[in-house]
């Protein structure tokens, strides 16, 4: 009799193990494209998209797309290329103030070590 409820007790744990620890995951509906719920009066003249942008939104400004219109390939060029020179210097920028930030920090570190060595060398 003790050898059949320890069987029972072993085949419950086998069983207890053979189910999904996280059984709820199973009824989960992951769909890849969720349908598009908003107003077609409020789309109108945009680009659909399943991802959603925190992009800012067109200007639409009339001198403003005159003035980028009126300006030749060289100067189109021009812009972006002081714009993407703009994005490294602020990125160097950052990573100067990361580097010194750090510099100090070993400094003062390794200053605070010669003194506190010192005072315990001279048994103080």
């Amino acid at each position: 009799m003790a050898h059949r409820e320890e069987s029972d007790e072993e085949e419950e744990q086998r069983e207890a193990l053979r189910e999904p620890l996280l059984e709820h995951l199973h009824s989960i509906n992951l769909r890849r494209h969720a349908p598009n719920s908003t107003s077609q009066v409020a789309i109108i003249g945009s680009n659909l998209c399943p991802i959603e942008s925190l992009d800012y939104e067109m200007i639409e400004n009339d001198l403003f797309n005159q003035d980028w219109r009126s300006r030749g390939r060289a100067a189109i060029l021009q812009y972006i290329f002081l714009k993407w020179t703009l994005c490294f210097l602020v990125g160097i920028l950052a990573g100067a103030v990361g580097f010194f930030n750090n510099l100090a920090i070993e400094n003062l570190a390794g200053i605070k070590f010669v003194a506190f060595s010192k005072l315990m060398l001279a048994n103080k």
